[in-house]
């Protein structure tokens, strides 16, 4: 096959969906070395996926994917004429858009969650009225449907209708570099870099209303009144949106013990990982929840929100939480903060499920999806 795949979210700053189409594209070279892949993004994306050899050929796109409205238009009026004449078979949206005008080829979708829908108020007004019209769109026009979870498949399915035979459930996993680190200098090398002393709690995630931060700091204040020992909160994302509102509420609270740390390289995450004593995650909404699941790939004792796709992804292998709920969140910290067996125990029970998870059976599932609309366009 000739695999068309736009890859315009890997950026040197790429959070989750970038992450995710830089792991399935390595993932795609294992599993189907030979298959084509028809890479269209920049040249800021093609330098940062960094690869040098075939089997691959690439298209330039004209516009970024954060181009509204102009790199729109340019993706479902000009991109099919570039993808027909380049003899795509399959075209995959990895990042929950494709071009809506009908062409010569398949057409697969990502949908990573439908927080347009369910959590409209934690995103900015018109970004959520057009992801919603979007939403509809793509999934009535693509011959399949890829969600990362079954959490998000049955939102397609309550929420939008989708016909459940047109989807499949694709896991993401962590990367290889998530997992426990013994290197100790290497480990306080990272401390001293971020200025780090003693335990700490680790949260990563873009500052955004979803990731519930307001919630959260408040759960640690009361951690660090009840535990009785010194221990820190540290927060690494770059900022979202909305965000004044957040920062806003932070500013009137006690913040002692609370260190932001801004956007962390990648290579820098499992060390930071490795060297928490707990990693909190208390998402108000998540279509997967990769962070979580890369702390449990560290050996890194996971506290995670009870509701949407987190229960499932994680299983029995970490502290579960109503996130809605500032005392809550605190129970749980408090559980693993204060009980060395129970962290031992998650520890291992995370490394036995993050085990469950891999990029090559991602992969090889997705391929079979590009197979499956291959053969539901030619049947039409």
């Amino acid at each position: 096959m000739r695999i068309a795949i736009d890859v315009r979210t890997v950026t040197p700053l790429r959070s989750g969906v970038g992450n995710y189409v830089l792991n399935l594209l390595e993932g795609l070279r294992q599993a189907g070395p030979e298959h084509e892949l028809f890479l269209v993004g920049q040249e800021e994306n093609l330098r940062t996926i960094g690869w040098s050899s075939p089997p691959h050929t690439v298209y330039r796109a004209v516009f970024s994917h954060e181009s509204h409205p102009l790199g729109d238009l340019w993706e479902h009026l000009w991109l099919p004429r570039v993808l027909e004449a380049s003899g795509v078979e399959v075209f995959h949206g990895p990042a929950t858009l494709i071009p809506l005008r009908r062409a010569g080829y398949a057409t697969v979708v990502t949908v990573h969650d439908l927080v347009a829908f369910l959590y409209p108020q934690t995103i900015p007004y018109r970004y959520g009225l057009y992801m919603r019209w979007l939403l509809k769109q793509v999934v009535a026009r693509a011959e399949r449907i890829i969600s990362v979870s079954h959490s998000t498949r049955r939102d397609l399915e309550r929420v939008l209708g989708v016909d459940p035979a047109k989807v499949t459930v694709v896991y993401e996993a962590a990367h290889p570099d998530f997992c426990p680190i013994r290197d100790r200098t290497a480990l306080e090398r990272v401390r001293r870099h971020y200025g780090l002393e003693g335990p700490f709690v680790y949260h990563v995630g873009n500052i955004e209303p979803r990731k519930n931060l307001v919630r959260l700091v408040r759960a640690f204040g009361l951690v660090r009144r009840r535990l009785g020992r010194r221990v820190s909160l540290v927060i690494s994302g770059q900022r979202g949106w909305l965000t004044s509102h957040i920062f806003r509420d932070l500013d009137q609270m006690d913040l002692q013990g609370v260190i932001f740390t801004g956007y962390v390289p990648r290579q820098d995450l499992p060390l930071l990982m490795n060297a928490a004593e707990v990693f909190v995650f208390p998402s108000l909404y998540e279509g997967f929840g990769l962070p979580a699941l890369e702390a449990m790939s560290c050996g890194t004792p996971v506290v995670t929100s009870n509701i949407s796709s987190l229960p499932e992804i994680v299983g029995e292998a970490a502290v579960l939480v109503d996130p809605q709920d500032a005392e809550s969140i605190a129970e749980g910290l408090l559980q693993v903060l204060s009980d060395p067996e129970l962290r031992q125990d998650l520890s291992r029970r995370g490394l036995e499920r993050a085990a469950r998870f891999s990029w090559l059976r991602a992969a090889r599932e997705t391929l079979a999806v590009y197979e499956d609309a291959l053969q539901a366009r030619s049947g039409r």
